[in-house]
């Protein structure tokens, strides 16, 4: 079986594709998908491009077609001010949370369990802002790292923890704050990670995501980003796991 990689952007994928023996692509809709091998190990790696519309659009495309091995999401994010983590730093997701579907009452933001209506039913269960991500892939790849001595990743930190997705990132202290609120113990927020545990959870394929710390969620200030640097490392964070997931 394949292993299936994810990334939104080219950049977030640069590093991944140069490592793929015997690639070939192809595009996809405008965009890049590539088929190749690493390790030994089959891989697909797919550009989604931004936000949750199009990571559906394409994990959807792929899982009618293929049934992976898993599904590991790749790329950058921002930190939210109570994780204490630092540009450079890496998260995984222990659970993915779309930070802004719901509804506004005179109150503040509600979740979309207010509405009543299920975003997904999964097993038979119903399921409103959360989806799950691996939970023995995700251990294991926090296990990985943390012993790891890659040469970008030594000295990291690496956390695991809740992930926000959303649909306009926050670029103000304000607002970060109150979307870190709404979920405790989150670490960062992007905007497809939601979407591709969504859809892989309704076609029942294991998932994990691994991201990189691009900047801390504040008044916006592109001075305080790296983002060639988070992308370095979530790659090469990425490409470790790859190898010993599935050795």
């Amino acid at each position: 079986m394949s292993v299936l990689l994810l990334t939104a952007t080219i950049l977030e994928q640069a590093y991944l594709a140069e490592e793929l023996a015997e690639s070939v692509v192809v595009s996809a809709c405008g965009r890049r998908w590539t088929h190749g091998t690493c390790a030994g190990q089959s891989v697909d790696l797919v550009e989604t491009g931004l936000g949750s519309v199009n990571t559906a659009h394409a994990v959807t495309r792929y899982l009618e077609a293929k049934r992976p091995a898993f599904v590991l999401q790749v790329g950058v994010a921002g930190a939210y001010a109570g994780s204490g983590l630092q540009v450079g730093d890496l998260a995984l997701a222990s659970t993915e949370v779309y930070g802004d579907l719901g509804v506004v009452t005179p109150g503040g933001w509600r979740p979309s369990d207010e509405i009543g209506i299920p975003v997904a039913h999964v097993h038979d269960e119903a399921m409103f802002n959360r989806f799950p991500v691996d939970e023995g892939l995700g251990c294991r790849s926090l296990e990985l790292l943390r012993a790891a001595s890659l040469s970008a990743v030594a000295d990291v930190r690496v956390e695991r923890g809740p992930f926000v997705t959303v649909q306009a990132c926050s670029g103000t202290a304000v607002l970060g704050a109150q979307r870190e609120s709404r979920v405790a113990g989150a670490l960062c927020e992007s905007m497809e990670g939601a979407a591709a545990a969504h859809i892989c959870a309704l076609y029942d394929v294991p998932f994990v995501e691994i991201r990189a710390i691009s900047n801390p969620v504040e008044d916006r200030d592109l001075s305080h980003w790296d983002l060639p640097l988070a992308c370095g490392r979530a790659q090469e964070a990425a490409l470790h796991l790859l190898k010993e997931l599935t050795s």
